[in-house]
């Protein structure tokens, strides 16, 4: 089995086998998989254009031996050549890679990217139990990972990062490996000409200001905070946000809840459950939603799915009065929390 541990992953990108000229980069982190797939192809042929090959993967499907001869041809100017492949679509490429792993090329290499692959895939299966290929996969960045991302560009810029606002780009950042280096790239450059990155910078570059308000909101009613509810919900109102986007973060943010609520009973920690949430948990807010998920027993939580999505409705069918009818189940959720807090 030729599956390369995530920890040996970057060591063997950046220093290729050449026993293993066919590799397959998968994964849920499209934005890793490219990152990855772009890294082993400079790898193996520099940045020369002409050393780079992308092939249709309805080509290749329609005509498996049109890989095996691309693969294989003699390049004009010598060196090593990379030929990329993305996988799409449910037409199948294993034919036209069997043939290249029966004879494989001395001077090019194959890259295949593609999204998540099940253990059961063909094509992952092929490239496992063959020795002349690597399959590499890409899921969501870890601690560590996001550590390296923002060191990697707070070096190239020059910057410190204070300690505080690299927890807070931690918490909003990692889902996606591209998008992930691209936001710590903007705080970089908000921040340059400073000596170090702060919470600020962080909160003003990565964050949305109304996103902010609107988890306020979501959160004093969560808490049974009614005057905190009333507040939030009638400035962000007046700031133009309409009262049907703050019910759907509440509806998002009780789903949190009900799965949150059910590790809970399991003997997870509140702490664990906020610091481990996908998406991730803005730093500063977590203590208020660890808060949250002892008071949100589950015939609490479907009661309040209840007023919730009644109320969506109802701002559907009265538009005059939407964001009256919003605001009052809001209330009716935020009393729930004022009991239970009682209790």
């Amino acid at each position: 089995m030729v599956a390369i541990k995530p920890a040996d992953a970057d060591r063997f990108l950046s220093k290729p086998d050449p026993r293993r000229r066919v590799v397959l980069v998968h994964g849920n982190d499209q934005g890793l998989v490219a990152e990855r797939a772009q890294r082993f192809a400079r790898a193996v042929a520099g940045d020369d254009p002409l050393a780079h090959v992308r092939l249709d993967m309805d080509t290749v499907a329609a005509d498996p031996g049109r890989l095996v001869d691309e693969a294989n041809a003699v390049p004009m100017f010598g060196g090593e050549r990379a030929i990329s492949l993305r996988l799409s679509g449910n037409r199948s490429i294993e034919p036209a890679l069997k043939a290249l792993l029966a004879a494989p090329p001395a001077d090019s290499w194959v890259v295949i990217t593609a999204g998540e692959l099940r253990k059961s895939s063909p094509l992952r299966r092929l490239c496992e139990s063959d020795d002349g290929a690597a399959v590499i996969a890409c899921y969501a960045d870890a601690d560590r990972d996001l550590d390296r991302i923002i060191d990697e560009e707070t070096g190239a810029a020059g910057l410190a990062i204070a300690a505080d606002a690299r927890v807070a780009l931690k918490s909003l950042i990692g889902a996606d490996r591209l998008v992930s280096r691209s936001e710590v790239g903007k705080v970089c450059l908000y921040a340059a000409g400073n000596d170090a990155i702060t919470v600020a910078d962080v909160r003003a570059v990565v964050g949305d200001a109304a996103a902010f308000a609107v988890d306020e909101t979501v959160d004093a009613m969560a808490l049974g905070d009614a005057a905190g509810l009333d507040r939030g919900y009638r400035r962000l109102l007046a700031s133009g946000t309409p009262g049907f986007v703050v019910a759907g973060a509440a509806l998002r943010h009780f789903n949190f809840l009900e799965k949150a609520r059910a590790a809970y009973d399991d003997g997870t920690p509140t702490k664990a459950l906020t610091e481990r949430a996908r998406p991730p948990i803005f730093f500063q807010r977590q203590p208020a939603v660890a808060r949250q998920i002892p008071l949100w027993s589950r015939p609490r939580i479907e009661r309040a799915f209840a007023i919730l999505d009644r109320a969506m409705i109802d701002s559907r069918l009265h538009g005059a009065i939407a964001d009256d009818v919003i605001g009052e189940a809001f209330h009716l959720v935020a009393a729930i929390a004022a009991i239970a807090r009682r209790a």
